[in-house]
């Protein structure tokens, strides 16, 4: 399909493989843990589950601090044959706004291209490359962001394309934090000249600033509002209000500790201005989603922003009393968050596409995975294995900052089983009861539907409170992806019952109950 490809004819094709993804979405009324595909009347789920890395969209990434003299691309075929053989369904597309920063502490460069400007002026900027023209838009970055979200949907997976990335202005490492965005006075010809993430993502901003960034956000939807497989996402951990200690400042290479301010009130703006373009143009409306913000001044209310936002969908941060006073769960021997661990289950507010990347960076496994699903959200693998490529010659092999590409591949084939699971189901008639569970892990539709995870290392019998109702059984082995049935069973009476998994090994199972309709 090219840019002036009609999808119309695709847009609510259901979803199967080599088909479209079909949309577009809306938070389902039946269940708005969930999203469905509009014209479907909420008769079925759309769960959302993958890997992602910060170079999905951009060229530019690779180890060591420095640009390199031709941006280094990524095989973006090869990432969508990866998330198919795992059976992923869900990119989160990166924007990276600088064309020259680091990440990793310095151990990886990202000197992003294209950009939505072009480069065209006869001076420099400080890379040595011409600046940016502002006021014009550059046709190879839109061109790409539409072919990379059709080629995505082609294979079935929906995809979140980000309008801004508020992490890189305030927490990677100065001064390319600022210097190396094009809004820096030295790199552009437009008279526009931010000095800290305060002049670019809290309100008030420069009327010229704001003006540059709403011509932007309306560039994209035109881009790619047809598309049926189309997310919103406004920006990756923007200031929340809070502030960091001396050492965590001097560690990013400020002197002093710096004022980030709150963006609060602009990422609303932003959702704001998103909604009416999509409403004054016609355009079928697309998901736009929230994501936690960094430092806040308390942590534990470090979601309440996200909650009592206009998105439709939210990636919430961590929020433990553990973590407070600047304590956090990447700390070395630090107990990880509730989100990773123990989430809480989702109470319908929002749709919550739980990324690791908010809460857990560098960690992700099977159990993971489950637990999420099984808590009623959508879990996402910020998927640092996949930083060197998706297809490393030794799958064991790390270097400094990056794990090795074996590390997330049990958390990868569990995201693809939930999946599998979430569309076996009748998802939208159920919600997460770990009530009705000795393990706490359960999604369910009493007396229709069951899915349980019993975590264990061991042997142990756990219950489940049925139903009356003859259900059949289906046992899968989450460690070692092994299915088994078991003779139907038939339950006269309300109550617990209990159940041995039936694996030679030791491990964590998952039961699947449904009943039979007669």
């Amino acid at each position: 399909m090219t840019k002036n490809d009609n999808p119309q004819t695709i847009l609510h094709s259901p979803k199967r493989t080599n088909e479209f993804a079909a949309g577009p979405l809306i938070v389902s009324a039946t269940n708005p843990r969930y999203f469905t595909v509009a014209s479907d009347a909420d008769q079925k789920a759309i769960y959302l589950t993958g890997s992602h890395i910060w170079n999905n969209f951009h060229d530019g990434m690779g180890p060591g601090p420095d640009c390199t003299e031709t941006s280094e691309e990524i095989d973006y075929d090869a990432y969508l044959q990866f998330l198919k053989e795992h059976n992923h369904n869900f990119i989160r597309l990166w924007r990276w706004e600088q064309f020259k920063s680091q990440a990793a502490g310095g151990s990886f460069h990202l000197c992003m291209s294209p950009q939505p400007w072009p480069r065209t002026s006869a001076r420099n900027a400080r890379d040595g490359k011409p600046k940016f023209d502002l006021d014009s838009f550059d046709p190879a970055y839109f061109d790409r962001l539409r072919e990379r979200v059709i080629s995505a949907g082609r294979e079935g997976i929906y995809v979140a394309v980000m309008f801004f990335d508020g992490w890189a202005l305030h927490l990677s490492p100065a001064p390319d934090n600022v210097e190396g965005h094009p809004f820096f006075s030295e790199n552009n010809i437009s008279d526009v000249a931010i000095k800290s993430i305060l002049d670019y993502q809290v309100l008030p901003l420069d009327p010229r600033v704001q003006a540059l960034q709403e011509a932007y956000i309306y560039k994209v939807i035109d881009t790619v509002h047809d598309l049926p497989n189309v997310l919103y996402e406004i920006a990756n951990e923007s200031s929340g209000g809070g502030t960091v200690d001396q050492n965590f400042a001097q560690m990013m290479g400020f002197s002093n500790v710096p004022d980030w301010g709150d963006s609060t009130e602009w990422q609303y703006w932003v959702i704001d201005v998103v909604k009416k373009y999509e409403q004054e143009k016609g355009y079928d409306t697309h998901p736009i989603g929230m994501t936690m913000q960094f430092p806040v001044v308390n942590q534990t209310k470090v979601n309440d922003p996200l909650f009592n936002s206009p998105a439709d969908w939210i990636s919430p941060g961590y929020d433990d009393e553990i973590f407070t006073e600047g304590r956090h769960p990447m700390a070395p021997d630090s107990p990880p968050s509730r989100w990773y661990d123990n989430p809480p289950s989702s109470d319908g507010r929002k749709v919550i596409i739980t990324d690791t990347d908010h809460y857990a960076p560098g960690k992700g496994d099977a159990l993971w995975a489950w637990k999420s699903f099984l808590r009623g959200h959508h879990p996402i693998l910020m998927d640092f294995g996949i930083i060197a490529g998706v297809n490393p010659s030794d799958l064991a092999a790390g270097s400094p900052g990056v794990p090795p590409y074996a590390a997330f591949e049990a958390a990868r084939h569990a995201m693809g089983d939930t999946l599998r699971y979430a569309e076996k189901m009748d998802l939208i008639q159920m919600e997460p009861r770990g009530d009705l569970a000795s393990s706490g892990f359960a999604l369910a539709n009493p007396g229709k539907e069951y899915l349980v995870l019993q975590q264990s290392d061991t042997s142990d019998s756990f219950t489940v409170t049925l139903k009356p109702g003859t259900y059949t059984v289906e046992w899968f082995s989450v460690e070692y992806r092994e299915t088994t049935s078991a003779e139907t069973m038939m339950i006269k009476n309300d109550g617990d019952v209990r159940f041995l998994t039936p694996f030679a090994k030791a491990g964590s199972a998952v039961l699947y109950l449904k009943k039979i309709e007669r």
